[in-house]
């Protein structure tokens, strides 16, 4: 699953020792078209929201979901995004904090086995 599977929830991650959930979205596109992205990212995060607004997050049975969970919803992204993406961002963490949900962006790098 990424972000272009707008009404799916691609990771749900915990830590038995911890409150924090993420919610994370697995994206993987370039920015060369930022205005499509920007898009896809905002119905994706709009999908998560409706996940966590209906109860559906609670009803998780694996990974086990804290009582009163601090919530983290995460760009997983192979690189750093481009500097345009900055203000997209900051307006993304600003309308989440009124909902007491981080943003956080972490760089994965794709590993291949051989």
């Amino acid at each position: 699953m990424s972000i272009t599977e707008a009404n799916k929830i691609d990771i749900i991650a915990t830590h038995a020792s911890s409150s924090i959930v993420k919610l994370v979205i697995t994206d993987h596109l370039s920015w060369d078209d930022f205005d499509s992205h920007a898009r896809m990212l905002e119905n994706k995060i709009n999908t998560y929201l409706t996940f966590i607004e209906s109860g559906q997050l609670t009803s998780v049975q694996t990974p086990r979901i804290p009582r009163n969970p601090e919530l983290h919803i995460v760009l997983a992204v192979p690189e750093f995004p481009p500097e345009e993406t900055n203000s997209l961002f900051d307006q993304i963490r600003e309308s989440l904090k009124s909902l007491r949900i981080a943003f956080d962006i972490e760089v994965r790098e794709s590993k291949i086995d051989n």
